[in-house]
């Protein structure tokens, strides 16, 4: 503001034509002017920064509050961020439109000190130049009043309206960092649970299972990053045990439906066909040993080299006699010229053997190579399935480490089962052979239990009479296994002790 009070000095002494002074009022006015509209400035500022501050706060705490709720506050720093640098940007653009031109600070100044528009007339007379007698002496006067203001009262710091609810929403704003997560993530002692670490060891042992196949497909490829998300997940305690089960189980799901989506059962169901046809050729034995050994990139390999050999005609007359018999059988075993199977393929390699046409018989053997890789794409996407599957059914049973059975289906234990299993004595998991003949009334019960039709009650046994209920040790086994499903699918027994379920009734039945 001070240097509209230079410019009028300025202003004045050239209309009078007094030049001595204009640098001393030019070197006074400067500091003057820059701190006046810096109070001006910050007074706006402060106001901005209130009004953005009741408006932002209140949506910055609701955000944090779903952030702490749902993302167990992984978000809150962006969210903090993002508000306070939004209040900032709207208090300094409130700040600088209220500051405005030289103008409009004379008029604020004239508002503020109550000086009945005398700056402003001023500065308005001065914009046109030449200056008559009552303009210069009412630009005097505006000059001696606004040197004799006092700016600090007249710009001191008062609140805005409304900043009485500035404390009730900072209140708001703190609290919604107190808001408790849906999933408490991992603690240290959590991170040493025994079961939750053997668990965190099947789903790493799984992974690495898919990552030792070479040249996986790309479905695999994508379970195994999913499969990494999922261990880091659970890791981090952002998962729960039954959360990891569902994706397994849909992962499972997913990578079935994929592989029914080739439609290679029937050409599996060929390889059988073709096998035995293949054997009988000298020149395609490496072929059929290939696949009998079920390398498929390797018997690609050979139907490309057998194709070769026709192609540049290394094949003597009984070797290509030969095959073009076997090739031709097998053509129409397989339904000859249908479409989607090995008996087209068949068919056309015979034709071109016939005709002595190399380039058609490679044509071909490459179409053969196409569906032993497609198969061979298959192979790997049911065996990630029953990895998963095994997997999905040893999470489980991690407990069962703690008494005493070996973690995972790879392989049965050795011992003698946990806990004594079988009787409270010997801890034999096949029982006592003393006590089925005791036991054989029980079973009997048992099995009719499992819904095997009625049952014949024991008679006795004497000499020369033969009992009417004598019992078979595999139905007795058959009866058993029974049981041990039904119990499984009608009681409410938890995931994780339905394999104990099924390991007592194995134990507690007569051996064969």
């Amino acid at each position: 503001m001070a240097l509209v009070f230079g410019v009028f000095s300025d202003r004045i002494a050239r209309g009078r034509n007094l030049r001595i002074g204009c640098a001393k009022r030019k070197r006074a006015a400067g500091p003057g002017e820059f701190a006046v509209r810096q109070k001006l400035f910050l007074k706006s500022f402060y106001v901005g920064a209130v009004h953005a501050g009741l408006i932002g706060l209140p949506t910055a705490a609701i955000l944090i509050a779903a952030s702490q709720r749902w993302m167990s506050g992984r978000a809150n720093g962006w969210i903090v961020l993002a508000a306070v640098g939004a209040a900032l940007a709207f208090a300094v653009a409130k700040a600088a439109r209220g500051l405005g031109t030289r103008v409009h600070s004379a008029l604020a100044l004239d508002e503020r000190a109550h000086l009945k528009d005398r700056v402003s007339s001023a500065c308005e007379f001065l914009k046109h130049g030449a200056l008559d007698e009552p303009q210069q002496a009412q630009i005097q006067d505006a000059i001696r009043h606004a040197q004799s203001l006092n700016f600090k009262a007249i710009y001191r710091f008062e609140w805005p309206r409304f900043s009485a609810y500035l404390p009730v929403v900072i209140l708001a704003f703190a609290l919604s960092f107190l808001i408790p997560p849906l999933s408490t993530p991992t603690s240290a002692n959590a991170a040493a649970d025994p079961v939750k670490e053997a668990q965190l060891n099947q789903l790493r042992e799984l992974q690495q299972e898919l990552q030792a196949k070479e040249q996986s497909s790309q479905e695999v490829q994508e379970v195994l990053k999913k499969l990494q998300d999922i261990r880091k997940q659970f890791e981090k305690g952002e998962l729960s045990e039954r959360d990891v089960l569902l994706q397994l189980g849909r992962l499972d799901e997913n990578l079935r439906e994929k592989t029914a989506q080739l439609g290679v059962e029937n050409l599996e169901a060929e390889m059988n066909t073709i096998l035995p046809h293949l054997m009988r050729s000298a020149a395609a034995r490496g072929v059929a040993a290939a696949l009998k050994e079920n390398k498929l990139d390797k018997a690609a390999d050979e139907f490309q080299k057998l194709a070769e050999k026709v192609k540049q005609d290394k094949l003597s007359k009984d070797q290509k006699r030969e095959l073009t018999m076997n090739l031709g059988v097998c053509a129409s075993k397989l339904g000859g010229k249908q479409n989607g199977s090995f008996g087209a393929d068949f068919a056309n390699a015979t034709q071109a053997l016939e005709k002595s046409d190399g380039q058609a018989f490679e044509s071909a053997c490459k179409g053969m190579c196409d569906k032993l890789g497609l198969i061979k794409k298959c192979q790997g996407m049911k065996t990630a399935c029953l990895k998963l599957g095994n997997c999905k059914a040893c999470l489980g049973q991690c407990e069962s480490k703690q008494l005493g059975f070996t973690i995972g289906l790879k392989q049965q234990s050795k011992g003698k089962g946990g806990l004594k299993a079988g009787t409270s004595t010997t801890g034999d998991p096949y029982g006592e052979a003393n006590r089925l003949a005791d036991s054989y009334a029980k079973m009997v019960k048992i099995s009719g239990q499992a819904g095997a039709g009625p049952v014949e009650t024991e008679t006795e046994i004497t000499d020369g009479q033969v009992s009417q209920s004598q019992l078979d040790l595999k139905e007795v086994h058959a009866n058993y296994a029974a049981v041990a499903e039904e119990v499984i699918e009608k009681e409410d027994i938890p995931l994780s002790h339905r394999y104990h379920v099924k390991r007592y009734f194995q134990a507690i039945r007569p051996s064969e």
